[in-house]
């Protein structure tokens, strides 16, 4: 028997607390097969979300907040090498700077976001997004995960 469960569904079953671990895929494209892209994903050690800021119009860059807030107990890890790496841009699409380091993001104790920034050449409906590598810590351990999500996006 085969049960087919809808994105919603399986996002579902992941945010009650239902882990995947990170070591279950091999590189970036496997992850996002492994777990579903979505806008938002709660822990018991972080949440990490993406965001709209538009409006949006067609030949201009316009760009989505990927933000990462550690819980409490946890705070940003200081050692290691966060990456946004945006997924393969639709067709009309394109990322001006596809993989985000570090140094391209703002980080805090408790916070680290990223801009991403896109354009679209023309009008239409869009996802914007790809996979987070993180990692927040407590005192006595950390957690690194690599998190994929996405947005749609209206540009006029």
């Amino acid at each position: 028997m085969i049960f087919r469960l809808s994105a919603r569904t399986v996002l579902a079953i992941l945010t009650i607390g239902v882990a995947v671990p990170a070591a279950r895929a091999a590189n970036d494209t496997d992850i996002g097969r492994a777990l579903p892209a979505s806008t938002k994903l709660e822990t018991d050690t972080y949440l990490v979300e993406i965001a709209a800021a538009g409006p949006y119009k067609a030949g201009a860059t316009g760009s989505v907040r990927v933000s990462l807030t550690a819980k409490a107990g946890y705070h940003i890890n200081g050692q290691y090498p966060y990456r946004f790496k945006a997924a393969p841009p639709a067709e009309g699409m394109s990322y001006p700077k596809p993989v985000l380091e570090r140094s391209d993001g703002q980080f805090e104790e408790k916070q680290a976001v990223f801009n991403l920034k896109f354009v679209a050449n023309h009008a239409g409906t869009f996802n914007v997004g790809g996979v987070f590598h993180l990692s927040v810590c407590s005192a006595g351990s950390c957690v690194v995960q690599k998190t994929p999500l996405d947005i749609s996006v209206n540009v006029q």
